[in-house]
């Protein structure tokens, strides 16, 4: 699949993200931005999202993003991003704790998707490593703040937050 089409399908995923937090611990958050950036990938390591609290600004990373649409199926490219999003989102609602956010996004994936073969929950149980053994991945460390990053934002993202006002 093509990143540009791909991109299109980002906001349906992330109010899937919104619905499922919502579900299972009833908060949210509204106006969000979602942003790409080419962050790369690097020996044994790369960013595959970040959000700087308390902002408004999540960041995906376009690297594994494409590398994951233009070498896997459409539904681990979904899964794969589905991740991304949740894994922020929940940052974004006050959980700072990257091992705290990590659980908290395995929780609401397990309860969500049930199924042990379902791509998202692969990702939140073994990560991208999964659909790419030969890559050797060591995550980042959550304090990189890539500096000078170009970010390209996703239009109608997160809009049925505002719905509301009209």
């Amino acid at each position: 699949m093509d990143l540009n089409v791909f991109k299109k399908e980002l906001p349906n995923i992330f109010e899937k993200v919104k619905k499922d937090v919502e579900k299972l611990y009833k908060r949210h958050r509204a106006g969000l931005n979602l942003g790409l950036a080419e962050m790369g990938m690097y020996r044994e390591g790369f960013v595959g999202g970040m959000h700087f609290y308390p902002g408004t600004d999540i960041i995906m990373n376009k690297t594994p993003l494409r590398m994951i649409i233009d070498q896997q199926s459409y539904e681990i490219g979904w899964a794969y991003a589905y991740h991304i999003l949740l894994h922020e989102y929940i940052h974004s609602l006050g959980v700072i704790d990257e091992n705290q956010c990590q659980v908290i996004t395995k929780d609401i994936t397990i309860k969500i998707f049930k199924e042990k073969d379902h791509p998202a929950v692969i990702f939140t149980n073994q990560g991208i490593g999964a659909f790419f053994p030969n890559l050797n991945i060591v995550y980042s460390p959550p304090g990189l703040k890539p500096e000078n990053i170009n970010i390209e934002y996703i239009r109608g993202f997160d809009t049925h937050s505002y719905s509301y006002y009209s």
